[in-house]
């Protein structure tokens, strides 16, 4: 193939699994991301809490007990999310490829990068 010319090709199918399977890992990465960053932030209001207070023991027992509830609960809701995208896709898919039989497929180009 020639670096100009296109492959043209037809999307007639997609696969339900594997679309629930990107879409879960992918909720699942973002998921981990945002669970970094929350915790880094709530660390950091953890820290300003007792600078603040004039009880920085007191003030440190509940900012670990506020983390560990927010770690558990964003654990729980990163798995609940991840099985929903899994499910969610599963359908889309599903659904997609009823829509492509009756409405025919998707016309694709794709195009040689040279590399």
């Amino acid at each position: 193939m020639e670096s100009g010319d296109f492959l043209k090709v037809t999307l007639t199918h997609i696969g339900a699994f594997a679309l629930g399977r990107l879409l879960a890992v992918w909720s699942f990465v973002l998921g981990i991301i945002m669970l970094i960053v929350g915790s880094m932030l709530l660390l950091l209001l953890m820290i300003l809490g007792m600078a603040t207070s004039e009880n920085p023991v007191d003030a440190f027992g509940g900012g670990v007990i506020g983390f560990i509830i927010f770690f558990v609960v964003a654990v729980i809701a990163l798995v609940v999310n991840s099985i929903a995208a899994f499910i969610f896709g599963m359908i889309a898919a599903t659904v997609y490829n009823i829509i492509l039989g009756i409405g025919g497929g998707i016309d694709l180009d794709f195009r040689d990068r040279g590399g």
